[in-house]
């Protein structure tokens, strides 16, 4: 359904474009970029940011983070346990087994590449530290 969405929101943009309204076309566009990433249709993400930008807007290049490699169940899983789920309450939660969850936390952490529960809530963020800043770095172990 979303990326259904991200096609209609690509669409859209297209037609406002063609139609002279290029302020409303790059928004949709852009929108269209943010969704299709987000559900994982990464071509349908560069076709968007491809039209954005030859449109006149501007996007970063659209490349895959290790988030968008994520499942649906697997996004869930991580967000429960990231808000301080313990593994049972989130199976409970989703009405499955511990083991399914630890299942998926397992995909969760090498898809994400960390290797502790409490590294989660910062791999699931949206947006990356600012370049300079301390989080994120790591510590002295990232280096080694």
């Amino acid at each position: 359904a979303r990326a259904d969405h991200a096609r209609a929101l690509l669409l859209l943009g297209r037609a406002l474009l063609a139609d002279g309204a290029p302020r409303e076309g790059r928004e949709h566009l852009r929108d269209a970029v943010a969704l299709a990433r987000r559900c994982g249709c990464m071509a349908l993400a560069r076709q968007a940011r491809d039209e954005l930008v030859a449109a006149g807007g501007r996007m970063r290049e659209v490349t895959p983070s290790p988030r968008d490699m994520l499942t649906g169940t697997e996004r869930t899983v991580a967000a429960l346990v990231a808000s301080g789920a313990s593994n049972r309450q989130a199976a409970e939660s989703l009405f499955v087994t511990v083991r399914t969850v630890e299942l998926h936390l397992t995909s969760v952490y090498r898809k994400l590449g960390i290797g502790r529960r409490s590294d989660l809530a910062d791999a699931l963020r949206e947006d990356p530290p600012p370049a300079g800043s301390r989080a994120g770095r790591g510590g002295p172990e990232a280096n080694r």
